[in-house]
């Protein structure tokens, strides 16, 4: 399943972590007899019981050894040789049970191994030889059923192992031609592993073996044999299917977001790409802090997945407003003015919220260092510089001693003085020296302000009789 609008970054490769859980449905290692197994049944033809010259059989036996049979009146030899032992890390041993055919010939002479009586057309005839499960197991909760087993046969041109399936109780049977149609080849044993959506969804599920036993020009021992037969069923999930949720899907340049996967169809692993953001991946279920710098609309994309498959979803996700201008700070005799045309204002003194200065001017009444945070009408905000007003020793325009004009002033401010002035020095609001200068017994002074920038200053004029100061504000 994808779901997606727009992934140009990457190209992302998720890996599957987990397997499919599978169920056992039928265990059979014929160490108790094989009751799994019905031997020797007439279906597809087979020989009934022990009618023919071979059948089935359950046991231990390993041993092989030579024999005598007698065709057309005269005795011929034969020798049947060992079945070769079990692999005992499958089998938890060399020599245990199995289910095989044996021959008569064999059994008479004491030879009761995995071996066949060959069919000649003269004195051994064609035959098969059927063997199949009891009962039914039932696979119509999974997708994929496995049915696994060891086997050894050896056979001949026309002489191998067949296995079967039902799906009505044996009434019908199916020959299983992939992978193996005929079992045969093989002296030592085999592990054999089918895996099939064929042997899945059914009320009745039953496999069969069949020795075929034709005349042929060549033959040899082992017939066929099995062992540790095991059917499992396996229910393959659905896919994940991503979803997720972010803190806060509209923010300031510079603010950061969390994401929250909710994503169903248990996921065990994400990967995560962020656009536009300073943190571009992420493969943590839940990650942040994410942090956005640049104004804008971004895309999120997460890819979820497990063992049944993996889903992807691109959604646009984050807005990202610009950061608000640095407001200024201007004043007016004991009143603090802001830049105005912010949704709100909240004024600080040293650092504290004033509580209920939230307008664009404030009347001062302490000396101190004060500040404005001001928000704009997307909810982001800016701080503006801190600037450290008295109200004790400054007047709107002047002081006892002199006077000052125009302020607000553009360029040429004029100070005029009862008596001669000596010196004048301007401060910006960070108490810096920003001009000094020394006058001569002089009662009025022009001073040019075209160099110094937009904003509040201090202005500090001695006389002959002191000093005073005063605010001016440059505009």
């Amino acid at each position: 399943m994808k779901r997606i609008l727009t992934l140009t970054l990457v190209m992302i490769t998720v890996a599957v972590i987990a397997s499919a859980q599978s169920d056992t449905l039928l265990y059979e290692r014929f160490e108790t007899g094989g009751s799994s197994f019905q031997l020797n049944t007439t279906d597809l033809g087979g020989a009934l019981g022990t009618a023919g010259v071979n059948q089935w059989i359950v046991n231990n036996a390993y041993a092989g050894g030579n024999g005598q049979i007698t065709c057309l009146g005269f005795p011929f030899t034969f020798t049947i040789p060992a079945t070769q032992s079990q692999p005992p890390l499958i089998t938890g041993g060399a020599n245990t049970s199995y289910m095989h055919i044996m021959s008569d010939p064999g059994q008479a002479s004491g030879i009761i191994n995995s071996n066949y009586a060959a069919s000649d057309g003269i004195c051994t005839l064609d035959e098969t030889n059927f063997a199949k499960m009891s009962s039914d197991v039932i696979t119509t909760a999974y997708d994929t059923v496995t049915v696994s087993f060891l086997w050894h046969c050896s056979g001949g041109t026309n002489i191998y192992g067949e296995l079967y399936y039902s799906i009505n109780q044996g009434a019908t049977w199916n020959l299983v031609s992939t992978p193996i149609a005929q079992y045969k080849n093989q002296s030592g044993w085999m592990m054999q592993n089918i895996a099939s959506a064929t042997f899945a969804g059914h009320s009745s599920l039953r496999f069969g073996f069949r020795f075929v036993n034709q005349n042929s020009t060549s033959a040899a021992d082992p017939g066929f044999g099995i062992d540790e037969f095991l059917i499992t069923g396996k229910v393959a999930s659905p896919p994940p299917v991503a979803a997720f949720a972010v803190s806060d899907s509209t923010i300031c340049a510079g603010d950061c977001v969390t994401f929250a996967d909710s994503s169903t169809g248990n996921p065990n692993n994400w990967f995560w790409v962020f656009q536009g953001a300073s943190t571009g991946f992420s493969t943590a279920q839940n990650p942040g802090p994410v942090c956005y710098s640049n104004p804008g609309t971004y895309n999120v994309t997460l890819i979820v997945g497990n063992a049944s498959g993996t889903d992807t979803l691109t959604v646009t996700t984050v807005t990202v407003f610009p950061a608000p201008a640095t407001p200024l700070i201007s004043f007016s005799g004991d009143t603090l003015f802001a830049t105005p045309g912010f949704a709100s204002y909240q004024w600080l003194f040293n650092d504290t919220i004033i509580p209920g200065a939230t307008d664009s001017g404030y009347v001062t009444v302490t000396n101190g260092a004060y500040s404005v945070v001001v928000t704009d009408t997307n909810g982001c905000s800016a701080e503006s510089d801190t600037i450290n007003f008295s109200t004790a020793v400054f007047s709107p325009d002047a002081v006892a001693e002199f006077v000052i004009y125009p302020n607000p002033v553009s360029d040429q401010l004029q100070i005029s003085s009862i008596q001669p002035i000596s010196n004048i020095l301007i401060y910006d609001m960070q108490g810096r020296s920003v001009m000094n200068l020394e006058l001569t017994a002089s009662t009025e002074a022009n001073v040019s302000l075209t160099n110094l920038v937009p904003g509040v200053y201090i202005i500090e004029v001695t006389t002959t009789e002191g000093t005073g100061r005063a605010r001016v504000m440059i505009k």
